[in-house]
């Protein structure tokens, strides 16, 4: 599936279920043509949620609940919190509720971006450093991370690698979370300072592995 999305999108596959559509090809009496497999999926946040402890039969951050869940997984439930946590800031920043529920509350954040501030087509930042040039940007940023990790975390189609390597950033061994299976948008996440990389900057990571694993060779 290709990472080459909308924010729009993004919010609606985090939020919502989603077909995921990938083409193959068929041959037949010497004919070659294209068919798509079609894999419906729970939203993103769901899948998330499905490893999350229950309370009293609920499902935290969820309106429903008295379903069994599988055991809770660490990398989700932070990873779950910190879209909950930061999506709730921004919704308070711009002026709103915050809707408690955390799926209502990135699609609310998603209908509130077009009206937020914007200083032009593209984001400014310094090097690696979050855009901090304006609240579309800043948001849109945020919007990114949440769906690069929710789709790397929950590994509902395909488990992420994980790699003994080194975060570039954090330097924490074995934190890395690498999606290989949309190659070659290829995405990853640092489950400890929640760093991600996406196909337009997964060439610094890359190099940065095979650095240190030639120097892990060479030792």
């Amino acid at each position: 599936m290709s990472t080459d999305i909308s924010i729009t999108d993004m919010v609606a596959q985090l939020t919502r279920p989603f077909r995921n559509s990938e083409p193959y090809t068929v041959e037949n009496a010497g004919t070659s043509y294209t068919q798509r497999h079609h894999v419906d999926a729970p939203s993103l946040l769901d899948q998330l949620n499905n490893t999350l402890p229950s309370i009293g039969g609920a499902i935290i951050g969820s309106g429903s609940g008295h379903a069994s869940r599988p055991a809770a997984s660490i990398e989700a439930i932070d990873t779950f919190i910190h879209i909950d946590r930061e999506a709730s800031r921004w919704v308070r920043d711009l002026g709103e509720d915050d809707p408690i529920n955390t799926k209502l509350c990135v699609r609310l954040l998603g209908s509130l971006l077009p009206s937020t501030e914007v200083c032009g087509p593209r984001p400014r930042r310094d090097g690696n450093q979050p855009p901090d040039c304006c609240a579309r940007h800043a948001i849109e940023h945020d919007v990114r991370r949440w769906w690069t990790q929710a789709r790397i975390v929950s590994g509902w189609d395909v488990a992420a690698f994980k790699p003994r390597n080194t975060c570039p950033l954090c330097e924490g061994r074995g934190t890395l979370r690498i999606r290989i299976s949309d190659y070659p948008d290829v995405t990853a996440l640092c489950v400890s300072c929640r760093e991600t990389w996406d196909p337009t900057t997964i060439t610094l990571l890359a190099e940065h592995v095979r650095l240190e694993n030639q120097e892990d060779d060479a030792a």
